[in-house]
């Protein structure tokens, strides 16, 4: 084959100096039976004026197996001033002999301005293929092949365009040897795998294909790019063989002047939103809310660049949680870009959450689109503020949300009641009920009269005379034994990775501290810590505090956070009930 290429070369260039039009064929001399090979023909048309009116036709091919073809073309200038364009096209055939002796290979033909252009015919030599006597030494790689093929060859940097993988073989078995797919790096392109489901058995004269792999490739530089040639592995013999496909050529355009200032390389067409995600109505100081930005729609989301969140005074936020959903459609990928923040609103007051700007290349349209920077508006309010804002009926509502969380209640069965739907209203029941309520209501104030009138003697309860080391040391001893429980549940929890119920715990923990040491507000407890523990410990204390908070709110969890506040709930406590 080496022998060839240089032939093969020098045949093209010298027919370069003929014509505006100029057809090839690459010949092949000897060859054998069953034994694949590549025939490539060249057609170039150069000048302005010149059409082609027919494709490329091919020869009678009956006495050849097709096992797979690839086409490239190309446009190269010559002349921008003048004009002068050469028009490219290589198509490629993989062919295999049926039979031995001389096999003629006809004309190639095809029409240019009314004009009929076609190649020498040329005679193959076929030859018996060697291996037919020995099935031991068959190679399952000279049994099947593998063609890539590019849907658009001609794309703009960062713009995905969708490659298939085929395999071709005369028997249906050796596609369930092919495995382990194995795609090339080079840093001119990045592939991002669509899937590798294989497809429906496709037959064509006496050679069988499937497509075994779906990609997207994004092209990072302009001019001609090459995407070298995917590999794949052949199972079933004592040596694993390796088969690759062939190589594929992109025309990768740079992208037009006149881009926007926040550009960076998003190549497609897209939409920006973005939402709060929190489950509180309004927004707390120092309390975390969900932020997300969310870009949707098709391009290049392998290699998009996400706005990210500005810095503010307003405002801190921590890494955000990144999602990507994409699915390989109408040759384009399609998707949805997500980042959800965790963001602690630092001031009281209107504040504004900003992004940075977004701006992407619609390659359709041929023009920039700018989007500009997304924001979303807070109105954070102080804990006293929110509870002013309420109404007596949402205060109550909260009190019993929080007697219910707090209180530890016995689970009681409960059974389906169905009470029949009836018409009328039975006036008996309802009189019957209200001569009841009136009975009660008079047995009430006869005895709440009796009370009044009677005199009860004082009962002078004697409590026991404690010292103040006593009672320290009785409030250890009750801490003592409610942390060792509490700290019990918490590993649990944390192996469990329960981690709602075990941020529960422990606010159940810190109230059952507070109620033992007999203070009621968190202010009150910090200003105890300060004062028997010292300033740092009291900072680790509020450190503490703000990552369970953090942990609260946000949209996920990791199994190292938990693990971190587990220790520092262990450590701080420990001291604490010393």
């Amino acid at each position: 084959m080496k022998k060839r290429i240089p032939y093969i070369l020098f045949l093209f260039s010298t027919i370069l100096i003929y014509g505006q039009v100029t057809l090839a064929v690459s010949e092949v001399k000897d060859q054998k039976v069953n034994q694949p090979f590549n025939l490539t023909v060249l057609l170039e048309i150069a000048g302005e004026n010149m059409q082609q009116e027919t494709p490329l036709r091919m020869p009678d091919t009956s006495k050849f197996d097709i096992i797979g073809t690839a086409s490239e073309q190309n446009t190269i200038v010559l002349d921008a001033k003048k004009g002068n364009v050469l028009n490219q096209m290589v198509y490629q055939m993989v062919l295999s002999p049926k039979r031995a002796g001389k096999v003629t290979f006809g004309s190639v033909l095809v029409t240019v301005n009314g004009k009929i252009y076609k190649t020498e015919p040329f005679e193959i030599n076929v030859r018996e293929n060697d291996k037919k006597s020995s099935v031991a030494a068959t190679s399952h790689s000279d049994e099947v092949y593998l063609n890539m093929e590019v849907k658009d060859k001609e794309v703009y940097r960062n713009e995905p365009t969708i490659a298939v993988l085929r395999a071709y073989s005369r028997d249906y078995n050796n596609f369930r040897k092919v495995g382990n797919i194995h795609y090339p790096r080079d840093r001119n392109i990045r592939i991002k795998p669509v899937s590798f489901a294989k497809s429906e058995i496709e037959s064509h004269s006496d050679i069988a294909s499937q497509v075994i792999a779906v990609f997207m490739i994004f092209p990072s530089e302009t001019g001609s790019v090459d995407v070298p040639p995917v590999s794949a592995s052949i199972s079933g013999s004592s040596k694993e063989e390796k088969i690759t496909s062939n190589k594929v050529r992109l025309n990768v355009k740079k992208l037009p002047s006149g881009m926007p200032v926040h550009f960076k390389n998003a190549v497609g067409n897209f939409a920006v939103s973005v939402a709060n995600n929190s489950t509180v109505e309004v927004a707390e100081i120092d309390k975390p809310v969900n932020i997300s930005i969310q870009i949707s729609g098709s391009g290049n989301f392998g290699t998009l660049h996400l706005p990210k969140m500005v810095n503010s005074a307003d405002y801190v936020f921590f890494e955000p949680k990144v999602s990507v959903k994409t699915n390989a459609k109408d040759n384009r990928l399609n998707g949805i870009l997500k980042a959800d923040y965790v963001v602690i609103p630092k001031r009281p007051g209107p504040i504004s959450i900003s992004f940075e700007n977004f701006s992407y290349f619609d390659p359709e349209t041929k023009k920039y689109v700018d989007l500009g920077s997304q924001s979303i508006a807070l109105n954070v309010k102080t804990p006293q503020q929110i509870a002013d804002s309420k109404t007596t009926l949402e205060k109550v509502h909260d009190y019993t949300n929080n007697v219910l969380e707090t209180v530890n209640t016995p689970v009681l069965q409960t059974h389906n009641l169905k009470i029949k739907d009836k018409s009328r209203i039975n006036w008996k029941i309802v009189f019957g009920n209200l001569a009841l309520m009136a009975g009660l209501l008079s047995l009430f104030l006869v005895i709440k009269k009796k009370m009044t009138h009677r005199n009860l003697k004082p009962v002078i309860t004697t409590k026991p005379i404690t010292t103040i080391a006593e009672t320290e040391e009785l409030i250890r001893n009750k801490l003592s034994v409610q942390f060792d429980d509490n700290i019990k549940y918490l590993k649990k929890l944390a192996e469990n990775k329960d981690f709602s119920k075990f941020i529960s715990v422990y606010e159940e923990l810190n109230a059952e501290t507070k109620e033992y040491i007999g203070l009621l507000t968190e202010s009150d407890f910090k200003k105890y810590l300060e004062t028997h523990k010292g300033q740092k410990f009291a900072d680790e204390y509020r450190a503490l505090s703000e990552q369970i908070l953090v942990e609260k709110y946000a949209p996920y969890h990791s199994d190292e956070h938990i693990d971190e506040l587990l220790k520092s709930i262990v450590r701080i406590y420990s001291q604490i009930r010393q």
